[in-house]
């Protein structure tokens, strides 16, 4: 590991240093170390491990979830660049979820007892602390509500639509979603068979909706996915810039 440059680091108009003036990022920085390169299928941080950092992503992709006592899995968040995890671990003193590299993937990672105090030190970074906790319960009480009477199109078009509009709030301009995850990973998400997944991809694509290239997906037309959605799921009626301030309160 070796330490972090957050003032030179393109997330950090979304992640933890939103906020903060230079010589706070300098603070900021003293305590952030950047991993080394994780690859598709490390593991970061098991489910049960004892609590003790918090990482957030700066390039790549990752994925949460958990098993249950009978050994299924649930797949909870895909993390993108700007997004941390782990912070789920505070009450319980162990994380609740195993993270997962879906790709080349690289990672900031802050020992949470170094964060605690410097966030007494420096109250704008406590408060971004508590936005971005606050967005995370948010979703997780929000997503499951808004889920329970989507059909099968409308919770696929609003994950990718999801996606779309987070990758446009971290400066991508193109209408394009790689998705390092499998049709597998995304069923699991959705509550949905993979094979539901990959019918209602390939009509997408048939309806004009989509481009697929095996992992490439182009929305050919961002209305029409919008349209599918019938904005049931609140992600998928914002705006970018309101995912912005959403995602580090200005994710």
């Amino acid at each position: 590991m070796y330490q972090h440059s957050c003032s030179n680091c393109s997330m950090s108009a979304i992640c933890l240093p939103l906020g903060l003036d230079k010589q706070q990022v300098c603070e900021l920085e003293k305590i952030v170390q950047t991993t080394a390169v994780k690859h598709a299928g490390d593991v970061i941080l098991r489910q049960g491990d004892r609590f003790a950092d918090v990482y957030a992503v700066k390039s790549g992709m990752c994925k949460s979830f958990r098993l249950d006592q009978a050994g299924v899995e649930y797949v909870q968040s895909f993390h993108l660049p700007g997004e941390l995890f782990g912070l789920d671990a505070i009450y319980a003193r162990q994380y609740g979820f195993t993270v997962q590299a879906l790709d080349t993937t690289v990672l900031c990672k802050m020992d949470y007892s170094e964060l605690q105090n410097l966030c007494a030190s420096i109250p704008a970074l406590q408060e971004q602390l508590f936005n971005l906790l606050s967005r995370d319960l948010y979703h997780s009480h929000v997503n499951p509500i808004e889920h329970f009477d989507q059909t099968a199109e409308q919770k696929l078009a609003g994950f990718l639509h999801n996606l779309l509009l987070r990758l446009q709030v971290r400066g991508h301009t193109e209408m394009e979603i790689y998705l390092p995850m499998s049709r597998r990973d995304i069923a699991n998400h959705l509550g949905l068979a993979p094979e539901t997944i990959s019918r209602l991809l390939k009509r997408m694509q048939e309806n004009g909706v989509l481009s697929i290239d095996n992992r490439l997906v182009t929305v050919n037309d961002k209305g029409a996915l919008e349209d599918l959605v019938h904005c049931h799921a609140l992600e998928t009626t914002v705006k970018p810039a309101d995912i912005a301030r959403s995602d580090s309160s200005a994710a």
